[in-house]
């Protein structure tokens, strides 16, 4: 890959997940101050997930029927500034959740655009180094946006917070104008090539879009529990973006790591270490009283996050060139799928169960992705052999 078109995808990617992140950290306690409950606090953020999804579902359609993927990050960066805007000026939960919904729908064109662009450029040698690297723009995100939001948020408020975070999507359209597009024309294969492995391809990528769904979904029960039980425990919006901030520092380098070893000894193993991971900050969740145990929870909870950087590289490897956008987009469903069911599912749970059983579900529902990539590895063994 170019250096020129590397580091406009990672400058604009580390825009867009600082904002990501540092929103996220603290729209639960935005909501709660509008006054939702825990349940409408899921509903509205399942709500934003939906928006997400379609906008991801939407790119892959659009990048392989116009191959504009440079014009849709321009469009959508520059479509979310009135919108993030108008955020911090909405007075009923149902104002705020339209608007974030709009926010998150240009937000997936955002980031699918991208993820095509990385997939079609990045050679197979190096592909799972390069997705590694733009991962980092994961937990550098989350540093740098849970650093910044809750003090922002202590200073000006939360109207405060969205205005510089509206200017912000200006400069990720300006990345956007670096960036170099590519036109792929789909390739005709001869009958006999079509019986090949590709069945038993097709379900490995459908089983890890399955524990994607699951995986990511009990990672969101976090992102929704967490700030509301520290909320309830008293502690300040700094306090609880700084756990997230925690959770990037650490995980900062692992994203280039797990890229760089994915391209030598194999991606689903990763991926599976990573979830386990993310099932014990579950467990340690469910235990916090004290600020350290929040920070350890997020620490072992952004293996999940850190996932995404092997993920994409493995989804190119499973199909051929000409769906990689449609494959792609379908691959960043499976987590804001699980963003939708995780925030929809966990207000209730809550309400209902606690927040001590809510985490301890999740950390089994995390578990048992781990055994649909096991899965995929052996379907992908049995396809190459």
């Amino acid at each position: 890959m170019e250096k020129k078109q590397f580091v406009a995808l990672f400058a604009g990617g580390l825009v867009g997940w600082t904002l990501v992140q540092g929103l996220l950290a603290l729209l639960p306690v935005y909501a709660v101050r509008l006054g939702a409950d825990p349940a409408n606090a899921g509903n509205y953020l399942a709500v934003a997930f939906l928006a997400l999804t379609m906008g991801t579902l939407v790119t892959g359609w659009l990048s392989d029927r116009f191959q504009r993927r440079r014009l849709l990050i321009v469009v959508a960066g520059l479509a979310n500034i009135p919108a993030t805007w108008l955020m911090g000026q909405a007075t009923a939960l149902w104002q705020l959740a339209v608007l974030t919904a709009i926010v998150w729908f240009f937000t997936g064109i955002l980031f699918t655009a991208a993820s095509i662009l990385t997939g079609l450029f990045a050679a197979e040698a190096e592909r799972g180094k390069i997705f590694g690297i733009l991962a980092v723009n994961t937990s550098l995100g989350a540093l740098i946006g849970g650093t910044l939001s809750g003090p922002i948020v202590n200073q000006w408020g939360y109207a405060g917070l969205f205005w510089i975070a509206a200017l912000c999507w200006a400069l990720l359209s300006a990345t956007a104008l670096f960036l170099r597009d590519k036109v792929v024309v789909a390739v005709q294969h001869e009958p006999l090539s079509t019986v090949t492995a590709k069945p038993s391809t097709g379900g490995a990528f459908y089983l890890l879009l399955l524990a994607n769904i699951f995986a990511f979904g009990a990672g969101f029960v976090a992102i929704l529990g967490r700030p509301l039980l520290m909320d309830k425990m008293g502690f300040d919006p700094a306090a609880i973006s700084g756990v997230v901030a925690v959770g990037g520092a650490v995980s900062l380098p692992f994203p280039v790591l797990l890229g760089w070893l994915s391209d030598r000894i194999g991606r689903s193993w990763l991926i599976v270490l990573c979830f386990v991971l993310g099932a014990a900050g579950l467990v340690a969740l469910a235990a916090s009283t004290l600020l350290w145990h929040f920070w350890l929870s997020s620490i072992l909870l952004a293996a999940v996050g850190v996932s995404l950087g092997i993920g994409p590289a493995l989804v190119t490897d499973l199909v051929p060139p000409e769906s990689l956008g449609t494959a792609l987009a379908w691959y960043g469903f499976a987590p804001t799928t699980g963003g939708i069911l995780g925030f929809a599912l966990t207000g209730y749970a809550i309400q209902s169960f606690g927040m001590t059983t809510t985490f301890i579900a999740g950390a089994l529902l995390t578990l048992v992705a781990t055994t649909f990539v096991v899965q995929v590895q052996r379907l992908r063994a049995a396809a190459l052999a």
